[in-house]
């Protein structure tokens, strides 16, 4: 599904986000990155969903390359790839209803998305995807009268909706209680499954990532630290990772492990 050659993200013409990023992500598979805060992970996804062009290097989409994308063939690619963000970016003062039909903006005329907005339109649509995320009750609630945990399924029925063949999901439980991140990350892994899509998550969370992800990155200074299956990942692995990362979660995360359960160059400084 991906194929990331050399990739470098320069900021302000001297900040490296990412460098040399050589990645494959095999259509259908399920992988995890997990790294210290500032590591370049948000600034990958980014890349991947072609939010953002790469500085250098050469990305591949499903074979195709990223370069020559721009203008409608730009948009139809786009509309292939879904990203969860931490922040859930629906609209709070609409109904629910609305925000999950948002995933058809990619496809609908500007006249069916206001046609929409007056009266909810493939009403059928949004209610099967509020039902497989568990809220269907929900439908015509104000979104912002829902808790976290409820507006973040919101933010997944709206993909469900778009129909990507690829989930990006950018910390997607950061925001909700610790008691409900696990079954966030399990319905997206049960959904992209049942739909055979791609799954793509970014995680704070070492023990869910061991939890679900049969591939774990472990990105680091905007570099790939290690790219292994989940079972050979160690605790020396992790405590490479996060050393000097300064945050007591991360050190956390590693303490709390306490068995093994598992080139080219760009010059200046980095950040995520």
């Amino acid at each position: 599904m991906y194929v990331l050659d050399g990739i470098c993200k320069v900021f302000d013409g001297r900040t490296f986000a990412v460098r040399d990023l050589d990645l494959k992500i095999r259509r259908g598979e399920r992988v995890a990155l997990i790294g210290p805060s500032g590591a370049g992970k948000t600034t990958l996804f980014r890349i991947l969903n072609l939010t953002i062009p790469p500085t250098s290097g050469t990305l591949l989409f499903d074979g195709l390359e990223s370069r020559h994308f721009s203008g409608r063939r730009l948009r139809d690619v786009r509309r292939r790839i879904g990203t969860i963000y931490q922040q859930h970016n629906l609209v709070p003062r609409l109904q629910v209803v609305h925000n999950v039909l948002s995933g058809k903006l990619g496809s609908w005329s500007v006249w069916q998305a206001v046609q929409s907005l007056i009266r909810p339109a493939e009403l059928d649509l949004a209610l099967g995807a509020l039902k497989q995320v568990g809220i269907a009750n929900k439908l015509y609630e104000r979104t912002e009268t829902l808790s976290g945990g409820q507006q973040q399924r919101v933010a997944i029925a709206r993909l469900l909706v778009q129909n990507p063949e690829v989930i990006l999901a950018d910390e997607p439980v950061s925001s909700v209680d610790p008691t409900l991140a696990a079954g966030i990350v399990r319905l997206l892994i049960d959904l992209s499954e049942t739909h055979c899509k791609t799954l793509l998550m970014n995680l704070h969370s070492v023990d869910l990532a061991f939890a679900h992800f049969p591939r774990l990155i472990g990105l680091k200074n905007g570099t790939i630290s290690f790219d292994l299956p989940a079972a050979a990942v160690t605790d020396e692995h992790l405590a490479a990772l996060y050393a000097g990362s300064g945050t007591e979660a991360a050190e956390e995360e590693i303490v709390s492990r306490a068995e093994p359960s598992f080139g080219r160059s760009c010059q200046p400084h980095l950040t995520g």
